[in-house]
């Protein structure tokens, strides 16, 4: 009589590894069972070494009989056609395996490189489409809160504090908020029944750069078909697609986060947030980073920046000691001196874009690049022509590699002035395209009257500390700041034409 039935759910191991299997070989050292049927012999296992070592040893050595059905197999009637048509069955049901893993892998990694998601469940803050699962769309609540994440992290809050306000709060962690939609998960970054935010599910969100329309899959892989055991790959081999669905974080802003984890931005053992300067000092002499130093006298603490190399050794770097006091208001004067030069050449911009003529030139660029463009193909006509004269013999060797090389020098020659003349007409188009976000949040900070976290975030980059407490802070949207000076030179010297 059948004593019990086992079932191959659909787990992401082999057969043989399986809950259920292991619950039958257990039964069959207990004397529990004695005979094992399946309805064929791929239901068995399509491992063939496998299931030829069951079949053919273990099966026999335990007496238990084994037959599969459709396969028409019986081990207590099995003769020599049987011994030998049963391992080829079960190499032919092993080829079936790889060949279907091998097709399945293909189809994935050409969803992957289309940027087609294809995660099972869609990253916090973000919903799998209903009309196309390998599509994202954004949860707005969750993307409420991924944005105070990021938000928050900028003026400077640690990822525990982050962790700790959002529990206050009463925000749902990500497990328990999919949970509260509808969407039933289990998870192995859960470890509670009731998990809450913590520092490393704040940081994995800080660093998820879904979060910027940009779909990163492949980072893990398995050896083949038969070994489930996942193998990390080098970040160089994931397969990374930006635009793929709707950002929730600027790429700009991610891309600032990602400095500052990198950086040193520690807070005191009774702090939340990161000192306003943290993780931007550097010395000016061995580069080494500036650290925070307390130094308590007469019932009060004062505060200095020293040289770390210093610290660790004496001989390494002088000091270059720095009160916290006088470096912050170094720093705040020349971050407002800075505003004002850069809303200064803002306004002239503005002013310039309002100009009549600066379209025209715009026109005159183009007609320009036509130009070029033509000189370009022409050149090019008469290099092919090189070889079928030479072929014809009405050019030697000696001439034909001397005019080639000329034409080719021309070639680039031109695409130089190509190149010069679209980055004009880019810089004539730019300065008609209206303000930029970062100036108008720039203009926020123009009558700031401290440091904080937020602002010196937004516009330094690092701040070099020499000796005799001198400072060269190095701000970010330099390249922005250049672009807008060009502009202005530009149209002095066209005024001045």
């Amino acid at each position: 009589m059948i004593f019990q039935c086992f079932q191959k759910y659909r787990y992401l191991t082999s057969a043989f590894e399986r809950p259920d299997f292991q619950r039958l070989l257990s039964d069959i050292r207990e004397s529990k069972i004695n005979c094992v049927i399946v309805k064929d012999l791929s239901r068995f296992g399509r491992n063939y070494i496998e299931s030829g070592r069951y079949i053919e040893k273990i099966f026999p050595m335990l007496g238990i009989r084994f037959i599969a059905v459709t396969d028409g197999y019986d081990s207590i009637n099995e003769d020599l056609g049987s011994e030998m048509i049963i391992p080829f069955k079960n190499l032919i049901n092993d080829a079936y395996c790889r060949d279907i893993s091998v097709k399945i892998r293909s189809h994935m990694d050409i969803k992957r490189r289309n940027g087609e998601y294809i995660g099972a469940f869609a990253a916090y803050g973000y919903l799998k489409d209903k009309e196309n699962k390998n599509h994202l769309v954004i949860d707005e609540y969750a993307a409420d809160v991924v944005r105070d994440i990021f938000s928050m992290k900028l003026c400077g809050m640690s990822q525990q504090a982050i962790a700790d306000k959002l529990n206050a709060d009463g925000i749902l962690s990500p497990i328990q908020y999919k949970k509260s939609i509808g969407i039933d998960l289990e998870s192995s970054f859960q470890k509670s029944a009731k998990p809450k935010w913590s520092y490393n599910a704040v940081l994995r969100i800080l660093k998820n750069e879904v979060y910027t329309g940009t779909v990163v899959q492949g980072k893990c892989t398995t050896p083949n078909y038969k070994i489930k055991k996942r193998v990390h790959k080098a970040e160089n081999e994931w397969i990374r697609v930006q635009n793929t669905h709707d950002a929730i974080i600027p790429r700009d802003e991610f891309g600032l986060v990602q400095e500052l984890l990198l950086r040193d931005t520690r807070v005191a053992p009774d702090g939340t947030e990161v000192f306003p300067l943290g993780g931007m000092l550097f010395c000016a002499d061995c580069g080494e980073t500036m650290v925070r130093k307390t130094v308590p006298a007469g019932g009060r603490r004062y505060v200095y920046y020293v040289c770390s190399g210093n610290k660790k050794d004496k001989n390494h770097c002088s000091t270059h000691s720095f009160s916290e006091k006088k470096l912050t208001e170094s720093v705040l004067e020349a971050v407002k001196g800075h505003i004002r030069a850069v809303l200064s050449i803002s306004e002239a911009v503005d002013i310039i874009s309002k100009a009549p003529e600066m379209k025209p030139d715009a026109v005159k660029c183009e007609e320009r690049i036509e130009k070029l463009r033509a000189e370009a193909d022409e050149c090019n006509v008469r290099r092919k022509n090189l070889y079928e004269d030479y072929k014809d013999g009405i050019l030697t060797k000696d001439e034909y590699f001397m005019l080639r090389d000329q034409y080719q020098k021309q070639l680039e020659g031109i695409g130089r002035s190509m190149e010069a003349v679209q980055s004009e007409k880019d810089t004539i188009l730019s300065s008609r395209s209206g303000k930029q976000e970062w100036i108008e949040k720039l203009r926020k900070y123009k009558d700031a009257d401290s440091l904080d976290r937020g602002l010196v975030t937004f516009i330094i980059d690092r701040i070099d500390v020499a000796e005799g407490n001198r400072l060269q802070v190095k701000y970010r949207f330099e390249k922005e700041i250049q672009e807008m000076e060009r502009i202005v030179e530009l149209y002095s010297r066209k005024e001045a034409v």
